[in-house]
């Protein structure tokens, strides 16, 4: 397969979408806290976290096709935004693998690679059209099989309560943000990958020891660049990878906690206001 033909079509640089509703753990504090059998059905500002993700994704003129990954279909075709959309053929669900890489694969795979495919998670209750717009056509432009989402650890600065992962590189620090553009087939290499180390998310030194010892210790002493460590996943991954830096602080915060909630309602209320 040339170059050319691996890579997948984006008439009108559209998009299909995956998002990630499925749950890691039923014993999370959220899932106490609310009673609810999903994250995603939690309200922030009045809304499901899914709702407004999906909202984000449709609004942003780039997406159109979701694929929705999750437990239980009928728990979300009960929202009046999600059903209508399932009704109209915009969302199509997959019902949930065992774990996220799994599930991801599952619904780029049902996705038959007719557009490039944007990654993201139900409890990105902040996302906004515009960081959709703007990672999209920064992903494309790129030119590369999988362009990562990331925002720099001062960008947060204007949200001091916010406490994110972060990778510290020779460059700066770097918070991921949950947008992920596959845009080859190659790409796809790195979902199976990362079935593999998931579960270290988040512990930035054991997720770049999987790319090799050497490498862990030159981050550990700070010596590699954020450029570096792309080379090398890509090399490891055998596809190429690329990173998309946003300046939007909200595109970096999710919601995993009670802390986070709350940061998360605060924000849409000033928002609001």
């Amino acid at each position: 397969m040339t170059k050319e033909e691996n890579r997948l079509k984006a008439p009108d640089s559209a998009f299909d979408a995956v998002v990630l509703a499925g749950e890691r753990t039923r014993d999370s504090e959220l899932l106490k806290r609310f009673g609810v059998p999903a994250k995603a059905l939690i309200e922030v500002g009045g809304h499901p976290m899914i709702v407004r993700v999906i909202g984000a994704l449709l609004e942003s003129g780039l997406v159109k096709r979701i694929f929705l990954c999750g437990n239980d279909m009928e728990l979300f075709r009960k929202i009046p935004e999600i059903g209508t959309e399932m009704d109209r053929g915009k969302i199509i669900w997959i019902q949930n693998e065992k774990g996220p890489s799994l599930s991801a694969l599952k619904a780029m795979e049902a996705a038959g690679g007719k557009r490039p495919i944007l990654l993201t998670t139900s409890d990105h209750a902040l996302l906004r059209p515009i960081h959709v717009k703007s990672f999209c056509e920064r992903a494309l432009a790129i030119q590369v099989d999988l362009a990562v989402g990331l925002a720099r650890l001062e960008t947060l600065k204007v949200y001091p309560a916010v406490k994110r992962t972060y990778y510290r590189f020779r460059d700066g620090k770097f918070c991921t943000c949950n947008l992920f553009g596959f845009l080859t087939r190659n790409s796809f290499k790195a979902a199976r990958f990362w079935q593999g180390v998931e579960t270290k998310r988040k512990s930035p030194l054991k997720v770049i020891a999987s790319f090799g010892i050497n490498w862990a210790i030159r981050y550990l002493l700070g010596r590699l660049s954020l450029e570096e460590a792309m080379m090398r996943a890509s090399k490891v991954l055998d596809c190429t990878l690329g990173a998309v830096i946003l300046d939007f602080p909200e595109a970096a915060i999710d919601v995993d906690t009670t802390k986070d909630l709350e940061l998360a309602q605060r924000i849409l209320e000033k928002q609001d206001s």
